[in-house]
């Protein structure tokens, strides 16, 4: 990266520009989701009903998760080093392979139906989850699609994608509610099957117009199997990192379906943290794919991604735990904050803080064509919660909760150490230490602010402003407190 008191390099520029544009679109996306979560629960009124409707969409988060075995990465990697032979043969076999994974996993769900219908004693979730399984089908189409702008760096339209899927869902949700054909779970399901066909038609007319790919032609077993042993580390991986809070959820829903409206609550909350890993997710591979055949400066992107990720990422997460009650009052009311709804909103935090470092890191190496990292790194951080949440969520479902936490801080050491296994060492002290120093800062005047009482908002905007001119002086500057510089 640029030295202190230095213009940005081109690539810092190029980071900081495409992350931004994906960060604006996952900020509106959740802006979306929170604004249809709260009309939600203003709609039901109901804390049963509301947490029926979040289980719904938990058990379909979690199902989603299996579609496609790793194709759409494998397609991002192949835009990213070969675009000629990713337009005419991998982008045909990556529709393909996910189409037909949507309708394995689709009979699979409908399978499942009734028996998770009779486990949760919802009746309507059965014909619900039944509607839900003709979704995948439309979901695994936008999935490629999607890949395809990602790989290719433009990151704009990708972002704009997002916000077209999260306004359909959203709207499918809240009119599920409104007009609720067979109850409003089974309004819910078939409001938001319409709506993610509606996005599968517009962004496969897109990626023709834009990307002209050769749709049809012969299908090789050899380059189905090239692309799998790609991107099924990163799908198991994937997998392994996105199932472990709808498991949860299920888990809790099983006890107590207001816990789950709870947690649904705090997820919104820190969703807003977890789009800034998100958005360097996506940029990330790409970014460091580009430069796979210099290996240095493959480690100077990788770093900068982590840096740039801490800079946002430290002050936002300590923030939502120091004022996780007053958040949830004022976007939910208080009738949904109770003793436990800040602790699950404050561990909910910390989880995406500590799950930051192997997304990311997975994410780094797979640019780089090292998968393998993604995927044993995510395995750390789900058999914790698989063994133990079913021992512990019938004591007290914040005990599970912890154990999901705590999950991912064991994950984040055992990403360290793939770093060091791969022989790709980062610049640790510029890509996790120095990032710490102005949130410290900010920390430090919130403390005092608590403690001088009427005093408190004046404290809690020197802090913020101490937050910003920190940060800016790091990077134009430098601080003067030493270098600690972690190499190979």
């Amino acid at each position: 990266m640029s030295e202190p008191g230095m213009p940005p390099s081109g690539s810092q520029r190029f980071l900081i520009r495409s992350v931004s544009i994906v960060v604006l679109g996952l900020f509106v996306n959740q802006l979306l989701q929170t604004v249809g979560s709260i009309g939600l629960a203003r709609l039901l009124n109901d804390p049963v009903a509301f947490g029926e409707v979040n289980l719904l969409l938990q058990i379909f988060g979690m199902v989603t998760l299996f579609l496609n075995v790793g194709f759409n990465s494998a397609l991002v990697y192949a835009f990213s080093t070969h675009k000629e032979e990713a337009l005419h043969v991998k982008f045909r076999h990556a529709v393909a392979g996910s189409v037909f994974f949507a309708v394995l996993t689709g009979l699979v769900l409908v399978l499942l139906a009734p028996v998770l219908a009779g486990a949760y004693g919802i009746p309507k979730l059965q014909g619900a989850l039944v509607i839900s399984a003709a979704t995948l089908l439309f979901q695994s189409v936008v999935n490629i699609g999607v890949a395809s702008f990602s790989g290719s760096r433009e990151f704009r339209t990708q972002a704009f994608f997002m916000v077209i899927m999260t306004v359909f869902s959203t709207a499918g949700m809240v009119v599920g509610v409104l007009l609720p054909v067979g109850g409003y779970l089974w309004g819910v399901a078939l409001w938001s099957c319409i709506g993610s066909a509606c996005t599968a038609a517009y962004v496969s007319w897109r990626a023709h117009r834009v990307h002209r790919p050769k749709w049809r032609g012969p299908l090789s077993a050899r380059q189905l199997r090239e692309m799998l042993q790609y991107g099924v580390p990163m799908w198991a991986g994937n997998i392994a990192k996105a199932f472990q809070q709808p498991f949860l959820v299920m888990m809790i829903g099983s006890i107590s379906v207001i816990a789950v409206g709870e947690l649904a609550n705090a997820s919104r909350i820190t969703g807003f943290v977890g789009i800034i890993t998100w958005a360097f997710m996506i940029v990330t591979l790409p970014f460091v794919a580009d430069s796979i055949r210099d290996p240095e400066e493959s480690r100077r992107r990788g770093t900068l991604c982590i840096r740039y990720n801490n800079l946002a990422l430290y002050p936002l997460t300590a923030a939502i735990c120091l004022f996780p009650d007053e958040l949830n009052s004022l976007l939910f009311g208080s009738g949904y904050t109770t003793q436990d709804s800040g602790t699950y909103i404050r561990l909910l935090a910390l989880g995406v803080f500590f799950s930051s470092v192997g997304r990311l890191g997975g994410n780094i190496l797979a640019g780089v064509g090292k998968t393998k990292a993604n995927f044993w790194v995510m395995i750390v951080a789900g058999v914790p919660v698989i063994a133990l949440v079913p021992l512990l969520v019938g004591v007290h479902p914040v005990w599970a909760v912890w154990i999901y936490t705590g999950s991912w801080a064991a994950s984040a050491a055992a990403m360290i150490g793939f770093f060091h296994r791969e022989g790709f060492a980062l610049d640790w002290w510029r890509a996790y230490g120095q990032p710490l120093i102005p949130t410290l800062a900010m920390c430090l005047f919130i403390g005092l602010g608590r403690l001088a009482g009427a005093w408190f908002p004046v404290f809690a905007a020197l802090g913020v402003a101490g937050l910003i001119l920190l940060t800016l002086r790091m990077e134009t500057k430098g601080l003067s407190l030493g270098r600690v510089r972690i190499t190979r």
